[in-house]
């Protein structure tokens, strides 16, 4: 025979076929032995296991014991059964008794991918049962599991006595003897059927000192991605809560849909009962997430006048068909502190939200209903807006106009409070936008919109007499808009360096109409004149308010790039206009006939190090309304992270002067240990608003860490709170995260 040659056999007469192979293939007068010895290291298997059960078998020699009726197959044996492997110095087969004895550094692939070692074993049934003295597997997760006295039955339960798993590496270049932490047990079941592994008089050991005994103990095999069980437990002590104790139990109710219950037992407050619920269904997805409980007393300044408190938290998707889908956004509270108070979430704002929408490749319709309430002490339920409904429409014609693009888009809402102002609005744009590149390297962009809006607004406030509001009425509006962009891109690259050169000079032309007062601002009311908007057509988030005149936005780019992969870019500009806007407050630097100096400056000199620098500068006194620097960075063991703000007042109803640093590091102290930290400092009122600092071990079996937080944020029952949490996960025994989809029992 030649080297590698394999023999192949029917399933049910398997190694009987093998057996005639051979004296066949002794008649013809070739030698069984006559196949060459291998000086290389073997190889893993690549063999196709076809679903009927065939055996092949690969060896250096074969040979055939008439008178005992066993063949016996020696040097780098390789022989696979379906979906089974074995691999082993020797291996010999009883034709009579159908027992399969390996011999010499024996593994044995199963089809979960698992795979056993020993020096000697013997197996019947087709390899699917059998007797091993000392038995380790490394199973598909790369967790190893070793036992004595070993028994594989059913080719699927196989059971071990003086049991031991670890997932944990043993670094012998350290002096290392025993892994991290292991489970020894004086009886180990692995079921396959039913994916889990069974301990019996188990203890947990770390550092090869038991800290742990339990009875009984499983968890999910490695080939599990879903099965119910308790998720590692989270320890906390705070100076609100006390100490503090969760305890996830995670529930696969079936495999579209799970539920996780995560208690949490604190010593100053009664149990804080949590769950968390996910579906898939056919269609989409769902997700619920719903807290409560009772407090221990009532606080005086507490904003709950009931005796129970809780929230849910829940989102969804789905799909009605190719072009049609639906969504759900919803976020409840019993009262305004009860999410900070019990450290849920630091959320101050809940939206809840119902939506369709229909794609059609550049076309699309939505539809939104909004129901907005804010938690801070200054926000009024009253006068909060509910949006019921939203509607978006956006056509895309498919064939061009005078070369251009041309798009439709309507709007209509129709917004109410209990108290305060109300409007209903319909508006719709038509626009036209066309771009070229003359043959000097030019590049130009016209374009034009007609924007009509009618509203129906009542209870507007009057802002020129205090205390009164406007009649109901019925607005309508229109305005008409074109505009030019000129761009020259001056391009050069020497040295492997690439540099482009952009002048832009935009010009927009529309009736200085300005807005009026008797349109409440509800959409528009977070305005911001940066780099960001410099070249923008209307610098209104929203269409309650719209820029209007004749203005010029000017600017220069300019970038520049490296072989090495160090790049940089940095833009200036500013925006002139034929006549003050009086619809911005002067705060804002775009009021004026000439606005302030707006740029952005961003070198990242390699992958390890990226700063930006956004500014606003005042055009007449050059005083610096916007200061915002961000650093990231990584030097070998250490990343780091510094944000640095100052923001003027830009408008009163919504920023005032603020300034404020931001800091975080992390620190890998060697391969496996970390320390991280945070600090928030508000600058303008001298005062600290959160710190975090921590340390963290994680390694292929272990993710534990220890953090120290502190929240000087005050409102009504909120008070400052400093907490310690400690959470530690053992891998391949389950998961840290409610989401997770491990448990273990």
């Amino acid at each position: 025979m030649s080297e590698g040659q394999r023999m192949s056999v029917g399933g049910k007469r398997s190694l009987l076929v093998l057996t005639a192979a051979l004296l066949a293939a002794h008649a013809f007068g070739k030698t069984a032995n006559a196949q060459a010895i291998r000086d290389d290291a073997r190889p893993a298997p690549n063999i196709s296991f076809p679903e009927s059960g065939e055996v092949l078998m690969q060896a250096d020699e074969l040979s055939y014991d008439k008178a005992t009726r066993v063949v016996t197959a020696s040097g780098n044996v390789e022989l696979a059964y379906g979906e089974r492997v074995l691999l082993a110095d020797k291996v010999s087969y009883d034709e009579t008794t159908g027992i399969v004895t390996a011999e010499g550094n024996v593994a044995l692939l199963d089809p979960q991918g698992d795979v056993a070692f020993a020096d000697q074993l013997v197996l019947r049934n087709e390899m699917r049962d059998g007797v091993i003295d000392t038995l380790r597997v490394l199973l598909s997760d790369n967790s190893r599991l070793a036992g004595h006295s070993v028994v594989r039955s059913g080719g699927n339960l196989t059971t071990l006595h003086r049991g031991v798993y670890s997932p944990c590496d043993i670094c012998e270049e350290k002096g290392q003897t025993t892994p991290l932490w292991q489970i020894k047990a004086f009886r180990v079941v692995h079921n396959k059927q039913e994916k889990r592994i069974v301990y019996e008089d188990a203890f947990m050991e770390f550092f090869g000192v038991p800290v742990l005994y339990v009875p009984y103990f499983s968890h999910p095999d490695p080939s599990v991605r879903r099965q119910s069980g308790f998720l590692p437990p989270t320890i906390a002590s705070s100076t609100e809560l006390g100490q503090q104790l969760e305890v996830p139990y995670f529930w696969a109710i079936s495999p579209d849909k799970d539920l996780t219950l995560i208690p949490r037992f604190t010593t100053k407050e009664n149990i804080v009962y949590q769950g968390e619920y996910r579906q898939r269904f056919e269609t989409g997805r769902m997700k619920a997430f719903a807290t409560g409980t009772w407090p221990r007393t009532q606080q005086a300044n507490s904003p709950s006048n009931n005796d129970f408190r809780g929230s849910l938290f829940g989102n969804g998707e789905f799909d009605i068909d190719e072009n049609w889908s639906w969504s759900f956004r919803t976020e409840l509270a019993t009262d305004d502190t009860y999410l900070r108070k019990y450290d849920l979430s630091g959320t101050t704002d809940l939206i809840n939200n119902l939506n369709a929408t229909y794609v059609d490749g550049r076309n699309s319709f939505t539809a939104d209903t909004y129901y907005f309430r804010g938690l801070l002490a200054t926000d009024s339920e009253s006068t909060t807006p509910w949006v019921a409904p939203a509607l978006q429409y956006e056509y895309a014609f498919p064939d061009q106009i005078l070369d251009g693009n041309v798009s439709f888009s309507a709007n209509a809402m129709i917004l109410g409070r209990s108290l305060g102002p109300q409007s209903r609005r319909v508006s719709s744009t038509v626009r036209w936008d066309r771009r070229e590149t003359s043959a000097n390297g030019f590049v130009y962009r016209f374009f034009g919109s007609l924007r009509g809006d009618f509203y129906s607004v009542e209870d507007v406030p009057n802002t020129a007499v205090p205390g009164a509001d406007f009649e109901p009425q019925t607005i309508v509006r229109g305005l008409p808009t074109i505009g030019a962009e000129w761009s020259y891109p001056l391009a050069r690259s020497e040295g492997g360096v690439h540099q482009v050169l952009e002048p832009i000079v935009q010009l927009i032309s529309s009736p200085n109409v300005g807005n009026t007062v008797e349109i409440p601002n509800e959409d528009s009311l977070s305005f911001e004149f940066d780099d960001t908007n410099l070249f923008s057509e209307d610098r209104f988030a929203g269409l309650d308010r719209w820029e209007t005149g004749t203005r010029a936005n000017v600017g220069l780019r300019y970038s520049v790039y490296t072989p090495s992969g160090a790049q940089a870019n940095a833009l200036f500009g500013q925006s002139y206009r034929l006549e003050e806007n009086t619809s911005v407050a002067a705060e804002t630097g775009l009021r004026d006939e000439t606005s302030d100096y707006v740029g952005r400056i961003m070198v990242s000199p390699s992958n390890n190090l990226l700063a930006v620098y956004r500014f606003r500068i005042d055009d007449e006194r050059f005083k610096i309304r916007r200061n915002e620097v961000n650093l990231l960075g990584r030097h070998g063991p250490v990343s780091a992270e510094l944000g640095y703000g100052y923001y003027a007042a830009d408008q009163s109803v919504t920023f005032q002067e603020r300034e404020e640093v931001y800091l975080g590091s992390v620190v890998k102290l060697d391969e496996y240990w970390r320390l991280f930290g945070q600090t928030r400092q508000d600058l303008a009122d001298h005062r600290t608003v959160a710190n975090r600092v921590g340390i963290g071990y994680e390694d292929e079996c272990l993710d534990a860490s220890l953090m120290f937080s502190q929240s000087f944020y005050r409102d009504r029952d909120y008070e400052p709170d400093s907490s310690v949490m400690f959470q530690v996960t053992f891998k391949t025994l389950g998961t840290g995260s409610p989401a997770g989809a491990r448990g273990f029992e």
